[in-house]
């Protein structure tokens, strides 16, 4: 079934007037608790606790305070968008729709009981559960990169911190300095993503550094909206952006963030600034809950396995 918006909020009004029907769960008012305050998360909670008009208690986990939003961020880095424009706070959650955030991290679900358990120790009974908990990395994945390592090679796919950061080595490269990003495998969140931060990284050289170079090293034969991309590096950033996939390279085999290496199969890239985006899987509390199946998932060899939980 293909859901969209308007499937998507008649089925959410739907399942409202169910779970505040009196003859479904007595006169108890229902609890639905949502772990996880992105994009996907927060909507849920607006929309139940705007629908429901009062009658379903929601209580959002999340802890952040405030959400960056990873669309858009590749703005941020290209300078067409301020970091303030991608925050969000959870106050207007609590003060218009009456939506209980509670900011701590939910370290696990008891399916049986119908409780999620936080890292604080409190556990919080819930009627309905929607988890919305965005992805994770898996974990070694790629040799020599974790995320101790995010400091020096940062991921950015999370946005925020991380995003800053990278904006920041990107405008002190050295004159004729590389960047180089290490792409992830399929599947992964938003596949243009990684060419749109490839697109605003070259607009940011064009003007601050043109002699630098950009290497993608791609495991992929093919990715998003390909051609557009690339007409669009050689139109605008000529002989600046260099795109290399594993047959040509032999694959990325690890990466030195103290010396600032990507390590292929054939040789050796030194680099200034090392975006390392890993390969992802659904946030381990889906994972915990037993909500996800059991496809196997490609690292960087090509190799495959289980996701971690």
């Amino acid at each position: 079934m293909i859901l969209n918006r308007r499937r998507f909020l008649g089925t959410a009004a739907a399942g409202a007037a169910l779970l505040s029907s009196p003859m479904a769960l007595g006169q108890k008012r229902p609890r639905v608790v949502i772990v996880g305050g992105g994009a996907g998360g927060a909507t849920a909670a607006r929309y139940i606790a705007k629908d429901s008009k009062g009658a379903i208690e929601v209580i959002l986990i999340e802890p952040s305070r405030t959400y960056y939003t990873c669309f858009f961020s590749n703005l941020a880095i290209g300078g067409f968008q301020p970091m303030s424009n991608l925050a969000h706070s959870y106050g207007k959650l609590a003060s218009e729709y009456s939506v209980t955030v509670v900011h701590d991290w939910a370290s696990a679900v008891d399916r049986e009981k119908k409780e999620v358990r936080l890292a604080g120790g409190d556990a919080i009974s819930y009627d309905r559960l929607v988890l919305s908990p965005g992805i994770d990395f898996i974990k070694d994945s790629i040799e020599g990169w974790d995320v101790t390592a995010q400091t020096k090679m940062p991921h950015a796919y999370k946005a925020g911190t991380q995003t800053q950061l990278l904006k920041a080595q990107i405008e002190a490269m050295p004159e004729g300095g590389t960047f180089a990003m290490v792409a992830p495998p399929n599947p992964y969140r938003c596949p243009p993503g990684p060419y749109e931060r490839i697109s605003m990284v070259a607009h940011v050289l064009k003007q601050r550094n043109p002699t630098a170079k950009i290497l993608i090293l791609d495991p992929k034969e093919k990715f998003s909206k390909q051609g557009l991309f690339m007409e669009g590096w050689e139109t605008h950033y000529p002989g600046m952006v260099d795109w290399l996939t594993d047959e040509f390279t032999g694959g990325v085999q690890r990466v030195d963030p103290n010396t600032m290496e990507v390590v292929m199969e054939d040789e050796t890239v030194k680099a200034d600034v090392v975006n390392v985006i890993p390969p992802m899987q659904a946030g381990s509390i889906a994972q915990q809950a037993g909500l996800t199946n059991e496809k196997l998932v490609p690292d960087r060899s090509g190799n495959t396995a289980k996701p971690d939980g």
